[in-house]
């Protein structure tokens, strides 16, 4: 994602770099309080009340066969804040209900303090392997995460 001028990038090892193009400067950070697992997701959004920039990854350790069962595992978010330079991890209850979780899919985007996703709700528990990669067992919804409050919110798109 991008903000103010700012883009987020990451790779497959986990690492996340913070350009600014305009100025020529990297930032490298951190290493995440969270393991570096198969499934991970990154953005950048402006804290207007804090005054600072936050970075969000949403990570997934993926999925457990259980007997003839595929169950997922739910996501975990970290934060990192640039004025502290520090990650720390924080709840995500809003990306979970009791039966389903939520992931984003594709590119984040910010607008005054709010980061969004487009992604999907999908079962945390399959009957079989294959049944995951049925699309209609998910669903596609726009979710964002308000920086200031650090509070998920979603919202499911019409079938």
């Amino acid at each position: 994602g991008h903000c103010d001028g700012i883009v987020c990038l990451c790779d497959c090892g986990g690492n996340i770099i913070l350009c600014n193009p305009t100025i020529k400067e990297l930032k490298l950070l951190p290493k995440s309080c969270l393991p570096n697992w198969g499934y991970s997701d990154v953005g950048i959004g402006y804290d207007p009340k804090s005054k600072d920039y936050k970075v969000q990854r949403i990570s997934c350790d993926g999925e457990e066969i259980y007997g003839d069962r595929l169950v997922f595992f739910p996501p975990r978010v970290e934060i990192y804040n640039l004025s502290t330079d520090t990650w720390r991890e924080i709840k995500s209850n809003c990306l979970e209900t009791e039966a389903t979780f939520l992931w984003p899919e594709d590119f984040e985007m910010y607008w005054k303090g709010i980061c969004y996703w487009l992604g999907y709700e999908q079962p945390k528990e399959f009957e079989s392997y294959f049944d995951r990669l049925e699309d209609e067992k998910k669903k596609t919804v726009v979710f964002f995460f308000d920086t200031g409050d650090e509070v998920f919110h979603s919202i499911l798109l019409p079938d």
